[in-house]
């Protein structure tokens, strides 16, 4: 299969995720330069399956086939109990030569460096790297890149390049935490489950009110909220930790002259279809610096047309620009990612023969929906939400492949038996993916199924 891409010399590395074999060759054929996948149960994403060390040797061919490197987020903290496990996984990464592996624990940089020398090693932004000082120790340390926190400006940037001649890699696209990198321990406190070790339950995404003090505690008290709109006389609510997705495309030329060497998009647990899009995006317009100033505004329209289509969450520049982002977060919106299909307008529940719920969502689509897209129901009183693969749906009575936006439609989807759905149900409706065969054809490419 022959890239879709080929970059420019010259320009700054583009490093793209992959947590499924669908996004790994939606990577390849965007353009990306390198590709980070996880390393079997030590990386800092919960997936439902990590990749073997079989599969993932055979990645590794397959992208040095086509010029693309291959990166192994090795990145959670080692428990005492698993430094054997840890051991024996180096030894297998030294057999498989990926081009670096991406680590936080100090303890695996001991054991890489003292076993396995030939392994590259890169300081994962989990370190919490934002001044000069800890990516020059690091440096002395071993690591031949450093993966600097997301909560940098690009002056701040540009500094630590330029006091340390250290080979940098930045986050320009993706997901951002509310906490500093590395030190968030919010999924912690709320049900044990660390973010530093690929368990992390976002609490930050859900709807939060702020209550006055109260005359029993007489403290502030931040507390969960239904999350219907419905606010108490007095207090304020909404989703008030959930960051809006970064987005640097704009500013690449001042990332290149701040010293960037790589720039890295966050999602192992996104959609091939949203690598596939950001990573076109992200590879027209670095090879696109040097061109005239008509020509980038021209691809940078096209870029951002890719990215409204990713469907990622709303954008905003982060940290690069200011040390205090006015736009970092929406408190009005909730922080799902995906594309917003509509709110619900009425839900029917019935049991099937097997113990199941089949429940028929009432919907007026304000986007095209196709049998086989990956949706995601949020249900706005409870916060919770779940994803199903959509297989039945109904337009005006009849079966329909398709609907599209402005058509009233009925999606049906089973659940658990547990899963009890309030009659006065309020929710909204978001595609986080659509069938894998529709996806090549509407990027007008052809994969073999």
């Amino acid at each position: 299969m022959h890239r879709k891409l080929k970059k420019k010399k010259n320009t700054m590395e583009l490093l793209a995720p992959a947590g499924s074999f669908p996004a790994f060759e939606a990577a390849l054929e965007a353009g990306a330069d390198a590709v980070y996948v996880g390393a079997p149960g030590f990386n800092a994403r919960a997936l439902s399956r990590d990749f073997s060390f079989a599969e993932i040797g055979s990645m590794i061919r397959q992208a040095r086939q086509q010029e693309v490197k291959l990166y192994i987020a090795m990145n959670s903290l080692v428990k005492e109990s698993e430094l054997p496990a840890a051991l024996e996984a180096l030894s297998c990464f030294e057999a498989l030569r990926p081009d670096a592996l991406i680590i936080q624990d100090l303890g695996l940089l001991y054991l890489a460096r003292t076993w396995f020398p030939d392994l590259p090693l890169h300081a994962s932004t989990l370190m919490s790297v934002h001044n000069s000082l800890a990516a020059d120790e690091l440096t002395k340390l071993g690591f031949e890149r450093v993966v600097l926190a997301r909560e940098l400006t690009i002056e701040e940037i540009a500094a630590i390049h330029r006091k340390t001649g250290a080979e940098l890699e930045v986050f320009i696209h993706g997901a951002m935490c509310f906490s500093y990198s590395g030190l968030c321990l919010f999924s912690s406190m709320h049900g044990g489950k660390s973010s530093l070790r690929g368990q992390c339950v976002q609490p930050c995404r859900r709807h939060y009110s702020w209550q006055r003090p109260g005359k029993q505690t007489g403290k502030l008290n931040l507390n969960k909220s239904r999350g219907d709109g419905k606010q108490k006389s007095g207090s304020a609510a909404g989703y008030l930790f959930s960051m809006n997705d970064l987005c640097g495309i704009d500013m690449l030329p001042e990332m290149r002259d701040a010293g960037v060497s790589c720039l890295k998009i966050e999602g192992r647990l996104k959609s091939a279809q949203y690598v596939a899009n950001t990573v076109t995006a992200y590879r027209m317009a670095l090879d696109s610096l040097d061109e005239p100033d008509a020509v980038q505004e021209k691809i940078l329209q096209e870029a951002h047309r890719l990215l409204d289509e990713a469907m990622g969450r709303k954008r905003s520049s982060g940290y690069l620009l200011s040390e205090k982002p006015s736009e970092a977060t929406t408190p009005s919106q909730s922080g799902n990612s995906g594309r917003m299909l509509g709110r619900i307008k009425g839900i029917q529940q019935e049991r099937t023969r097997d113990g199941k719920n089949k429940l028929t969502l009432q919907i007026l689509l304000a986007a095209q929906v196709s049998e086989g897209d990956r949706l995601r129901l949020h249900d706005e009183q409870s916060g919770n939400r779940f994803s199903f693969t959509l297989r039945s749906l109904h337009v005006g009575g009849q079966r329909r492949k398709i609907a599209r936006s402005g058509q009233k439609a009925q999606l049906s989807l089973l659940v658990e038996r547990k899963a009890q759905v309030h009659r006065h149900f309020q929710g909204t409706l978001f595609k986080v993916d659509v069938g894998s065969r529709i996806m090549w054809l509407e990027l007008g490419m052809y994969l073999s199924l």
